[in-house]
């Protein structure tokens, strides 16, 4: 992934970085329209207007990703960061905490309310703001900054405390702005997203890159040793940038140690798992080389190759979640999407929900 050049943004992206800088605004985008970039560029724009300009996500992965996009020093916090800095900075009170990181809105409310202070920040960018609490948004809006610019899609939301357009819009922000366009995806690898897209809060972006040639396919690893050799070739042969999201924690630090085992020594190897040892800051996202992730930090990311194998927590998808994390990881990819399937079997009921032949190989 990296930024594209000024004049090669569309207008209905330009719109968004030039928007007046002491308003609100709030954009909508299906996957690949670029909101990242525009949370970047739009933060640049800010603070060459003399703004003061943070970035919040979700979580650390997009974090470390949007500071290295940036390159100039962007202030990037995730939720829990920004708000536990500024309520505090605003109080001199701790946040209050029903349990770790399960927050008392109504008191921090309560608490910020108290402080007759207008926000010391002028403008505060929020990147896939689904998939944070419709709370958040009532908070930021009167006491975060004195401006937001909030992207979201909520038919990618993963996070079971969420907020919908209207959430967002009832905290006090615009109408949203629409992204139209998907600028990653080849259009075989949008075909099988597009598969899992049921909710259909935007409509199908429109796919601006032509066939890539690589069909999306369905590939059976009897064992994670065949898997690493896969990844290992793919990278050696061709020096892409690689995404790994499987299913569970334990599997994201096994397959970091094999791929190390398996590759030479330069190789850039880096997993990362909420709580683990390795920081996402230090890691070096926009190099060739491999990322194994599980899913709940692949939102917002984009790799060269993804080889999906974290099915078995939403195949067969039962509930609109289930479609909204499989839309979601499907469109990670640029150029090839693998679904993995291995080292466990799917069943045939799984793979009878995966697209069919002419969209997926098998």
């Amino acid at each position: 992934m990296k930024l594209p050049k000024l004049d090669e943004l569309f207008n209905e992206q330009k719109k968004v970085q030039f928007w007046e800088e002491d308003k609100n605004l709030f954009v909508a985008g299906p996957p690949g329209s670029g909101k990242t970039s525009l949370a970047v560029f739009r933060a640049k724009f800010l603070k060459n207007l003399g703004k003061s300009v943070a970035v919040v996500t979700r979580n650390k992965m997009l974090a470390a990703l949007t500071t290295q996009l940036d390159g100039d020093g962007l202030k990037t916090y995730t939720m829990n960061q920004f708000v536990g800095t500024v309520f505090y900075a605003r109080t001199k009170k701790s946040l209050p905490q029903f349990a770790p990181f399960v927050y008392n809105w109504a008191a921090i409310m309560d608490a910020s309310a108290e402080v007759d202070e207008v926000p010391d920040l002028d403008h505060l960018i929020v990147d896939e703001g689904q998939n944070l609490p419709a709370a958040f948004f009532n908070w930021a809006v009167r006491y975060g900054a004195k401006n937001l610019t909030i992207f979201a899609d909520e038919d990618q939301t993963t996070d079971s405390e969420r907020s919908s357009f209207s959430d967002i819009c009832n905290a006090g922000m615009p109408l949203p702005e629409r992204l139209t366009m998907n600028h990653r995806n080849t259009a075989e690898i949008a075909a099988v997203a597009e598969h899992f897209h049921r909710s259909k809060s935007l409509p199908p972006a429109i796919v601006q890159r032509r066939r890539g040639g690589e069909v999306p396919r369905l590939e059976r690893y009897q064992s994670w040793d065949d898997l690493v050799a896969q990844v290992s070739r793919r990278l050696v042969n061709r020096a892409q940038v690689i995404g790994v999201i499987v299913f569970r924690r334990d599997e994201v630090q096994l397959l970091r140690d094999m791929l190390k085992a398996a590759l030479p020594d330069d190789a850039r190897v880096e997993a990362y798992v909420s709580n683990g040892p390795d920081l996402p800051n230090s890691f070096r996202l926009l190099e060739p080389g491999v990322t194994v992730i599980s899913s709940e930090s692949a939102i917002g990311l984009e790799f060269d190759v993804v080889y999906l194998q974290d099915l078995h927590r939403s195949l067969p998808c039962h509930v609109p979640e289930d479609f909204r994390r499989m839309y979601m990881l499907c469109a990670r990819a640029r150029d090839s999407l693998v679904l993995v399937n291995g080292p466990e079997a799917l069943s045939p009921n799984q793979i009878s929900q995966l697209p069919g032949p002419d969209l997926l190989s098998r």
